[in-house]
């Protein structure tokens, strides 16, 4: 297995990070989609039944001068009941549309998991990245402790006089 030099590594996990981040937001962006039309077809199933409640109410309105009455009320009952057909194809639709954003949420709740990992794990490798500088660190310390040692050993026995 071939192993990376720590940057890159971290380059990489920052771009899965990114990249992953983008797809979180589309997938947002995809469920704003579907919540908008979810709420187009519910407010045109209410537009509907109050036409429709409206049309009922004027059924027994008399007919204009000159037509005949049961013209005038089938034709009213037709209308009706078209318009009830309509709400039943919207209500259709909206049973899609919810079921697509059923959908879109579950994708949007996946690639939100998908984004939590990959943050996890540039996270595990940034902290990885600070312990391995802290132990360089301490490395540095010691041995510029292990240098000062050694000069003042060495100037302590350059001190004394040779017998």
């Amino acid at each position: 297995m071939k192993r990376y030099p720590l940057h890159t590594l971290l380059r990489l996990r920052e771009h899965r990070t990114e990249a992953a981040r983008q797809v979180v937001l589309e997938k947002q962006r995809a469920v704003q989609v579907c919540r908008d039309a979810c709420t187009r077809i519910e407010h045109e199933i209410v537009q509907l039944g109050n036409e429709r409640a409206h049309q009922r109410a004027r059924l027994l309105d008399p007919p204009p001068p000159g037509v005949d009455w049961a013209t005038v009320l089938g034709q009213r009952e037709a209308h009706v009941d078209w318009l009830g057909g309509q709400i039943m194809a919207a209500q259709q639709r909206l049973a899609q549309a919810q079921k697509a954003l059923r959908d879109a949420e579950q994708a949007l709740a996946r690639a939100r998991e998908d984004f939590f990992r990959a943050k996890a794990r540039q996270e595990a490798l940034e902290k990885r990245r600070d312990s391995w500088r802290g132990e360089q660190r301490v490395l540095e310390e010691r041995k510029e402790e292990d240098i000062a040692a050694d000069l003042m050993l060495a100037r302590g026995q350059a001190s004394r006089p040779l017998h």
